[in-house]
Parts: structure tokens; C-alpha cells; sequence
């Protein structure tokens, strides 16, 4: 048995309670278990245990050899001085309190059916351990945790957003300018896009916004995508315009062999995108000012509703025609994609640093305004009942299968946990 499974034959009693004794051979009985301890310190505060024929009130904890306590250091923690019970699989060495007291310990056993049961979840090749026992989970206990879920999958994204603002000492505009570059890339050239945008800060780039084609210089120059041969109007004119600002900025363009281009569709060519982000950064002083400013969705659509400039209707790089002549317009799904890796994320730190619950709120109702994603995670999870009506949720997904299912999580996580004590108490019957 692993750690958090005691605990959770703890919590809920699933121990064989007639026949335990402390290694001193005292009787024990749980008259309350206490309360699971989600921060630092013992397993679990307020536990009430008989020992002998003494009534204690303190803190519990939770090992699976005795031997763990010392080396997770609690000896050496004051913390750990209240603790009126050591509750283990294994008693194998005597735990005292700093003052030299020993704390009474008890060897935890349950039916090997529960064992079994819960090896079968958590040792399970499926992708989803659980996945033939979720429909028998109340739905309103999915449904909050998913909910819960969803925020900590926010919570998560803004940890790189957090640590920029640290970096840019809260220059906020700049946080999101280098988060929206980085989306732009993707996975493949995420980092080409973030190099990008530090090297053109938002105020730079600011301002130029009234001028399309100073910002495409800019752009392209300092990606290393103008280092070559002009075979046209257009890119004769970004060159000449880009040595100036180069020279006027003193600017160092970046290494053009950082972008790469196999294996993506040439929609997603990096020159494509730096177009169409020279459209939106075009289309507003301080696209940020804006963005923070938005309530409604349909706002969101309106701001990024851009097209690369016409250069780009026959062309995915420069100097080669295409056969095709197609408008490079920043799609719904694109901008879907930016609002659930960006947007809500950027707005919810920005709650965590304003401490402005609106903020927070705002950027779940974007999420919820959103539907529901299709991908290959979220398609197993429809496929064993759980149907997700809006990203909101599909994020909550995503974040349950890597986080907790992934990893086998199951005792920290609300399904799984309804679903171990489902199987048990079938068990039981």
C-alpha cells in the first residue's frame, strides 16, 4: 500500500479497527479520525483516540514504514511534537517526540479485496484508470470537480505568466506582448516567437502601430526573415525599411535557421504568422489596454478578426509565388485557441495580481463562452460518458488525464476517489 491509500483507509475507516494496538500493546479506538491536513504539518488535525484509558486530541500521521518519519525530517519539525498517533504499514523502528516521548504507533491492515481493488485502478494500462466506473460517480460531483480542475489548470498557466511580471518588474503589457508571441509559435517555434518578442519590446513596437509596414519590418527584419535576396516590391521595401529602424534602434536580427518549417501546414509557416500578428499589433497603440478592457466574446472576435496583407494571399514565404491565391485570415479556431492558451490565462493573473474577483470571473465566462474542444483526450473521455459542453470543461479534462491519471492520482482526485469507494463498498456487499 502506497501512502495515500492509508490515508484513505484512514479517513474512511476501512481498517480492521476491532483489533488495534499500539506496539506497546495499549488498545486503540478511533473515536474521530480528524480532519485531512491539505497544507504542511501532520496528516490529519482534530483526531480524537482513545489510548488505554486515556482520551487524546491532536494530530495523526501517515506512513507507510515508521521509518519514513525521520526520513522526512519530522524529527527535527516542532510541528510534529502534537501528533497523538503514528498510524503505518509497517512498524519498523521506534518514533519518539523531540523531548524523547514515543508516539504510540499502529500498524494499519485492511481486507486484501480493498488492496486488490485499488492495485487494479492504479496499476489499470488504460488511459483512464477509472474509465468502466465513471457513470456510476454522482454527476454532481464531476461536475464540481471539474470545475475545480479547471481553475487549477488557470492557475497553472499563469505560473510562466507570474514569473515574467517578476521579470519585466509588472510591466504588464510586456507580459502578455512575449505570451501572445509564444502562442503564435506553437510548439515547434515557440521559442523563435518568444526570442522575437523580447527583442522588439511592446513599447517599441508601439511606436510604429499607425504604420503596417514599419511593424512588418520590424518583425520579419528582426526574425532574420529579411536576410536575403528582394525579388519584389514587398520585400525590397521591408528590407530598406528595416535597415533604418535597425540602424535608428541599434537592433541585432535574430539567426533566420532558429524557424523551422517541417512538418507544419504551410497556413502555420512562421512568415504567416508574424504577418498576421503584424495585423493585430497594427490595429490598436496597445492591443493589452484593449484585451483588459473586454467583456463580451464577441469583443474578443472583433479584435482579432485580421488578415495578412495582401502579399501574403499568393505567397507562404518570400520571393515564391503560390499557386493558390487565399486570404492568410486569422481564423475562429485560431483565435478560440488564443483566447483558451492566452487571453484567460493572461486575464486570470492579472486577477491573482489585482485581486480583482471580476477579473477572475471574466476570464472563466470566456472559457465557458467557448464550445468544447475535439481532440484525442478529450474524445476518450466523451467515449466513456463524460460529455464536456464548453472549453471551460475540456481544459478540466485535459488537466485531469495528465496531471491525475496520467500519473495515477487517483486518491487525489474526486472521481477516482468515488470510484474506489463505490468498488469497495460492492465489495463489502
Amino acid at each position: 500500500m502506497n501512502e495515500d491509500f492509508l490515508q484513505f483507509i484512514w479517513n474512511l475507516r476501512l481498517y480492521d479497527s476491532a483489533n488495534l494496538m499500539t506496539s506497546e500493546g495499549e488498545c486503540v479506538e478511533i473515536l474521530s479520525a480528524g480532519v485531512r491536513n491539505k497544507d504542511s504539518g501532520p496528516d490529519f488535525y482534530n483526531a480524537k483516540i482513545r489510548i488505554g484509558n486515556t482520551v487524546w486530541a491532536g494530530t495523526v500521521e501517515i506512513h507507510k514504514k515508521a521509518s519514513d518519519w525521520n526520513l522526512h525530517g519530522h524529527q527535527n519539525d516542532k510541528a510534529y511534537n502534537n501528533v497523538i498517533l503514528h498510524a503505518v504499514e509497517k512498524n519498523d523502528v521506534v518514533i519518539r517526540r523531540q523531548n524523547g516521548e514515543i508516539i504510540p504507533c499502529v500498524e494499519l491492515t485492511c481486507p486484501e479485496d480493498f488492496k486488490k481493488r485499488y492495485l487494479e485502478l492504479s496499476e489499470s494500462e488504460q488511459n483512464i484508470p477509472c474509465a468502466n466506473y465513471i457513470l456510476g460517480v454522482d454527476p454532481f460531483k464531476t461536475k464540481f470537480w471539474l470545475n475545480r480542475i479547471a481553475s487549477e489548470r488557470l492557475e497553472r498557466k499563469t505560473a510562466d505568466i507570474s514569473a515574467l511580471i517578476d521579470e519585466t518588474l509588472s510591466d504588464l503589457e510586456e507580459v502578455f506582448h512575449c505570451t501572445l508571441f509564444k502562442y503564435f509559435g506553437f510548439k515547434t517555434n515557440a521559442l523563435p516567437f518568444e526570442m522575437l518578442a523580447r527583442s522588439l519590446p511592446a513599447k517599441l513596437l508601439r511606436k510604429y502601430s499607425h504604420s503596417l509596414s514599419s511593424v512588418e519590418a520590424l518583425l520579419f527584419g528582426q526574425a532574420g526573415l529579411l536576410d536575403i535576396e528582394a525579388t519584389d516590391e514587398y520585400t525590397f521595401k521591408l528590407s530598406s525599411e528595416y535597415q533604418f529602424l535597425k540602424t535608428k534602434h541599434n537592433l541585432v536580427a535574430m539567426d533566420k535557421s532558429l524557424w523551422k518549417y517541417a512538418k507544419l501546414r504551410p497556413v502555420n509557416f512562421p512568415t504567416i504568422r508574424i504577418a498576421q500578428v503584424a495585423a493585430i499589433l497594427s490595429k490598436y497603440q496597445s492591443l493589452w489596454e484593449v484585451i483588459i478592457t473586454l467583456e463580451n466574446i464577441k469583443d474578443i472576435y472583433d479584435v482579432f478578426d485580421v488578415t495578412a496583407s495582401n502579399y501574403w494571399d499568393d505567397h507562404y514565404v518570400f520571393g515564391k509565388i503560390s499557386s493558390k491565391t487565399v486570404p492568410k485570415r486569422l481564423g475562429k479556431n485560431a483565435v478560440d485557441n488564443l483566447i483558451i492558451n492566452v487571453l484567460a490565462p493572461a486575464i486570470f493573473t492579472y486577477f491573482i495580481y489585482r485581486g480583482d474577483e471580476t477579473l477572475r470571473e471574466r476570464a472563466i465566462y470566456f472559457l465557458e463562452s467557448l464550445s468544447a474542444e475535439s481532440n484525442s483526450v478529450v474524445n476518450e473521455w466523451i467515449r466513456y460518458g463524460i460529455k464536456p459542453e464548453n472549453a471551460f470543461q475540456t481544459q478540466a479534462l485535459l488537466h485531469l488525464q495528465t496531471e491525475y491519471c496520467a500519473v495515477r492520482k487517483c486518491l487525489k482526485c474526486t472521481i477516482g476517489k468515488e470510484v474506489i469507494q463505490n468498488i469497495i463498498k460492492q465489495t463489502i456487499k
